[in-house]
């Protein structure tokens, strides 16, 4: 530029005034043309999209049980099938409970008898106590009495528990659902014997549902702030909320789960599908990030300078959310040569 001036300097003796002063004027002029950019801008919120997004997910049942039988006995009977859909206390099959009516009976006889014993052991001991009194027997025969006594409490109380074990016995011989449960496989069949622990049924809680979500590490948050989750798989779509987000990270996967509950109706158990909702911050479109050393973001008009604001979690070619006020002004053309806190000229 110095040597411009020099030139210009040098060729006024020939050159008008005039022409000699644009001389002068032009290294100024463009040396500043030099430091703007032109840039062109839109306002985010004519900008902004609000994309649905999804995450897999699987209806579970927080039950899952394999109905065994309790006591020894054969299969008498089985009330229902696989695919049968019953309730709480529902009749689910019978086994035969001969053996352990006649055990009750047994213990029944027993305690009565002890009964009878017991009074007349009574009976005794209060006339030996009499004849203490009198000196009319030793305290030998009364320390006897009163032995056997305790002793015909003490087979009572023994007999008075077996024949409670009898009962609850028998009222193993007919088994019952535990809640309103869908049958999904019926493991024995009617004349087989069934020892303690024999599979039976497996069933499935029918009420008791959640829906397990697995959620990208960089999603949580926004999953967390929605207002709006819905369940979808081939049977419709399913409205849920949170009910917990699990404090721990697949290590493989870089997913999150998150566990919900129907608002009202239920998909079915085992049912799979995926968790959606909508982003309630703004995005915008992938083609306005760029890089500027390690950190991905986007060019924004302040104070007649291009600002470079980072966006974390920022994905190229995918669209990104952005949290900036709406009428934040976004450089969307030209924005690929700025550089932080150029200043910019901003074309109509």
């Amino acid at each position: 530029m110095h040597n411009k001036i020099v030139f210009a300097a040098q060729a006024c003796q020939w050159l008008p005034a005039a022409v000699f002063a644009c001389l002068l004027l032009a290294p100024i002029t463009q040396a500043g043309a030099e430091t703007s950019r032109p840039v062109k801008t839109t306002p985010l919120a004519d900008l902004a999209m609000y994309p649905q997004k999804s995450a897999p997910a699987t209806v579970v049942s927080l039950n899952n049980t394999l109905v065994s039988a309790q006591i020894e006995a054969r299969l008498e009977d089985m009330s229902v099938k696989v695919g049968e859909v019953v309730e709480a206390g529902s009749l689910l099959a019978r086994l035969d409970c001969t053996y352990y009516h006649l055990a009750a009976q047994r213990m029944q006889a027993r305690t009565a008898s002890l009964q009878a014993s017991i009074r007349l052991a009574q009976r005794r001991l209060e006339r030996t106590r009499k004849l203490v009194r009198t000196q009319s027997a030793s305290e030998e025969l009364l320390d006897q009495r009163e032995a056997e006594l305790a002793v015909l409490h003490a087979d009572h109380d023994a007999a008075s528990a077996g024949l409670k074990e009898a009962q609850t016995d028998i009222s193993h011989c007919v088994i019952k659902s535990p809640y309103r449960s869908v049958i999904t496989e019926r493991i024995s069949s009617i004349g087989d014997f069934a020892r303690v622990g024999t599979n039976l049924f497996r069933i499935v809680d029918y009420e008791q549902l959640e829906v397990s979500a697995q959620i990208p590490v960089g999603d949580i948050d926004q999953v967390n702030q929605v207002t709006e989750l819905h369940f979808e798989d081939t049977t419709g779509h399913y409205p849920v909320t949170i009910r917990t987000t699990v404090p721990a990270i697949n290590t493989r996967s870089r997913n999150q789960e998150v566990r919900l509950l129907f608002d009202n109706e239920k998909a079915l158990p085992g049912a799979a599908g995926q968790l959606s909702w909508r982003a309630e911050l703004p995005h915008v479109p992938g083609k306005l990030l760029v890089r500027r050393g390690d950190n991905f973001g986007v060019f924004v008009v302040e104070r007649g300078q291009a600002r470079f604001n980072v966006v974390h979690d920022a994905q190229p070619g995918r669209p990104v959310r952005i949290d900036l006020p709406p009428d934040t002004l976004l450089i969307t053309e030209g924005q690929y040569i700025l550089q932080d806190k150029q200043v910019i000229t901003v074309l109509p």
